[in-house]
């Protein structure tokens, strides 16, 4: 676990917890989500090297415009006086895996060696729904560097029946 991911939790747990006290989950991702965007743009990084943490702030609303509302403004104007621009990435990602938690929803990875069907998805998110018992955001992506099959990874669980993995294990027991 890096540094700033330990740096970001709080601030993520005190973003959400505002944000699902007022309603405003969706809305403080998304500002969360551009904010981070905007911490990613080298200008803003050079200029944070050399503005009074006010001046960054400013700049950051009127990069913004009415995009942050004022309590987001005042948890960006902690952020920035904190020194911590470089955790909205971390913060982002961390609000994000709150926000899942929270909805009861898991987030599954699904690599093949194919682009999968609206169909073929639909019936995955199904079958991982019913065997979860809980909602499932499923992303797919594609490395057909895995023959055939595919590798399912939800959370720290990882189904691996990719071609490559069997042939694999096929190999070792031939060689043992």
């Amino acid at each position: 676990m890096s540094d700033l991911t330990t740096i970001a939790r709080p601030y993520a747990k005190a973003a959400y917890g505002y944000a699902s006290d007022n309603g405003a989950v969706e809305k403080w991702s998304e500002m969360l989500a551009f904010a981070k965007e905007m911490s990613l743009v080298k200008e803003l990084k050079t200029a944070a090297l050399s503005l009074q943490p006010e001046q960054l702030v400013q700049l950051y609303v009127d990069v913004a415009g009415e995009q942050f509302d004022e309590h987001f403004q005042n948890f960006l104007k902690v952020i920035i006086e904190n020194h911590r621009t470089s955790a909205l990435s971390d913060i982002y990602q961390q609000y994000t895996r709150l926000t899942v938690e929270a909805s009861n929803t898991k987030e599954v990875s699904v690599i093949t060696s194919f682009a999968m069907t609206e169909a073929q998805i639909a019936e995955l998110t199904a079958s991982l729904e019913k065997r979860l018992d809980s909602k499932v955001q499923i992303n797919c992506t594609v490395d057909e560097a895995l023959i055939g099959g595919a590798v399912i990874r939800i959370g720290d669980t990882v189904l691996d029946n990719s071609l490559v993995s069997r042939l694999t294990r096929l190999k070792d027991t031939i060689q043992s």
